[in-house]
């Protein structure tokens, strides 16, 4: 259950859920974002767990496409639906921590994201990851 979840853990999952939510309507496959949140939480009903996650959650679905215009200018010479999905799942997650939420600094959101950047994706990547977020935030 999120609640014994730290902040790091929570944003992880959010950033799982959203991954797979960007994998189904990239195979075209109709699903709830509802069951996979759920899935991915281990939670039974929506209305458990912390708010923190959920909000990020929602605010980066319900947000996505203004979240994407604000992403895709600072990608220089490049597209939002280039880039890796995991990456893709990232920066949503963190714009919506950090424009949609109210909870989390900027410099936290930053960190949060770069340190999933190190973790899954390659190498050098969490430079743009950083970048990006720091012009957008």
């Amino acid at each position: 259950m999120s609640d014994n979840l730290s902040r790091n853990d929570q944003r992880e999952k959010v950033v799982q859920a959203l991954y797979s939510c960007l994998i189904n309507e990239q195979a075209k496959i109709d699903y709830d974002p509802r069951d996979i949140f759920l899935g991915v939480f281990k939670l039974s009903d929506f209305s458990q767990g912390e708010i923190f996650p959920k909000e990020i959650f929602v605010g980066a679905l319900k947000n996505k496409d203004k979240i994407i215009s604000e992403i895709e200018p600072k990608l220089i010479k490049w597209q939002f639906s280039r880039l890796n999905t995991y990456a893709q799942a990232l920066l949503l997650e963190a714009v919506s921590e950090g424009k949609y939420s109210s909870m989390t600094p900027k410099s936290i959101v930053i960190d949060s994201a770069v340190n999933l950047a190190k973790k899954y994706l390659d190498a050098k990547d969490y430079r743009y990851i950083n970048a990006v977020l720091d012009k957008v935030l």
